[in-house]
């Protein structure tokens, strides 16, 4: 069945790694108009594809579009982006539309949308996920803005996506949702980094534990990857310093806004923190004697189901329902794996005590483990009936007169 297209005019902003491959995707079946800040790349783009138009600049771009014209930006998040809403602003008209790809803080979309409506042009807030190699293939789109805006594109977005959900109405939900889909991602990635700290980072063994995960709810493009990272990077050759774009930290700072524990994800954030201090002591010299496989595949199901229940804590602010969140991660993601939709608490029951054994094996080797220990630190914590909370109320309300309820 031939798709409908209610635009007229396609055009797409930011040719870095991830707007390069996604204009290269979309000329697949549109006709694309792009511009960039450096020519050079718009000149790549164009010599690939006779489907491609490139411009020096934005307004030569746009007054050369026709009506109703839809620009795709692709830019870093922040004063970037900022920049070039207000500019397209100045040159759009109504009835054209911005759909924003940056990985943004889901309140300056929401303020982005607000403006963007004041000057009566449209604006979808839009998640991306699959990396460089997604946006090339087809990329997972989490879209938030007026049902009306998305419903009018949803064609153009079936036309280059492997997958994409419509979170909702707030303008600000589309990022909302990658925003956490990276927080979990944080979580996912510590803990595999973990187990290759469990197994002694000794490429060998840890081949192994990702070979028992491939007939699990874990198989997905984090572990694989992981395999392909094995075969194709000389560890010894990287520096071990974290960094990050801001997504996890975000996603830490909105569950203590709200109140909402995601010690996994915070674990994640703060050991890429801890990365950049001066290393004393070589951890790597430290060796764990008893490397269990099965030990080590329970412990990632367990950190994967911890994080991915954090991340369904965030997202019931957003009252987003758990079918669409499923919907929006499932396929096309960088965190796609079975377990995504499954009983997160039951799985984390299944294989707390095998995440305990290789917590203990590291604590005696003096190897750490963070994302693991501090999911196992909540789920012992919140298993007690009776917690040591008691002494601090009583100390806070020794010192301060601090209210105390009663048993």
């Amino acid at each position: 069945m031939e798709l409908t297209y209610v635009i007229m005019s396609l055009g797409l902003i930011g040719l870095g790694s991830i707007g390069g491959n996604l204009a290269l995707n979309i000329q697949k079946s549109h006709e694309l108009n792009v511009c960039n800040r450096s020519p050079e790349k718009v000149k790549v783009i164009v010599k690939k594809s006779s489907q491609v138009k490139g411009y020096e600049n934005v307004e030569e771009m746009v007054s050369d579009m026709k009506e109703p014209r839809t620009i795709i930006t692709a830019l870093p998040h922040g004063e970037t982006t900022d920049a070039m809403v207000k500019q397209l602003s100045s040159v759009l008209t109504k009835g054209d539309t911005i759909v924003d790809c940056s990985n943004e803080f889901y309140r300056t979309s929401r303020n982005r949308g607000a403006f963007c409506q004041s000057k009566g042009i449209g604006y979808l807030g839009t998640g991306l996920s699959g990396g460089a190699e997604g946006a090339r293939l087809g990329p997972a789109l989490m879209i938030g803005g007026p049902q009306k805006t998305f419903e009018e594109h949803e064609d153009l977005f079936k036309s280059f996506a492997k997958s994409y959900a419509y979170m909702g109405e707030d303008y600000g939900v589309g990022h909302f949702t990658k925003m956490v889909h990276n927080g979990v991602e944080y979580g996912m990635l510590q803990g595999i980094a973990d187990v290759y700290a469990f197994c002694n980072q000794d490429e060998y063994y840890m081949g192994q534990v990702l070979k028992r995960i491939e007939n699990t709810d874990i198989y997905g493009y984090l572990t694989k990857s992981a395999m392909d990272v094995l075969h194709e990077y000389d560890f010894n050759k990287i520096a071990d310093i974290g960094h990050m774009n801001n997504t996890g930290l975000w996603c830490s700072e909105i569950g203590m806004e709200y109140h909402i524990p995601t010690p996994t994800i915070n674990s994640a954030v703060n050991t890429r923190f801890t990365s950049r201090h001066v290393k004393a002591v070589n951890t790597a010299n430290h060796k764990n004697c008893a490397i269990d496989f099965g030990v080590a595949v329970d412990a990632l199901r367990f950190v994967f189901a911890t994080s991915l229940l954090e991340g369904y804590d965030l997202m019931d602010t957003r009252h987003v329902c758990d079918e669409s969140i499923k919907q929006a991660w499932s396929s096309g993601t960088i965190i796609e794996c079975p377990m995504i939709g499954e009983d997160y608490r039951t799985i984390i029951e299944e294989t707390a005590e095998n995440a305990r054994v290789m917590v203990m094996y590291c604590v005696a080797a003096g190897i750490p483990c963070p994302a693991v220990q501090a999911a196992l630190s909540q789920y012992d914590f919140i298993h007690e009936k009776s917690t040591s909370m008691k002494f601090i109320m009583a100390q806070r309300n020794y010192f301060g007169q601090h209210e105390m309820m009663e048993a």
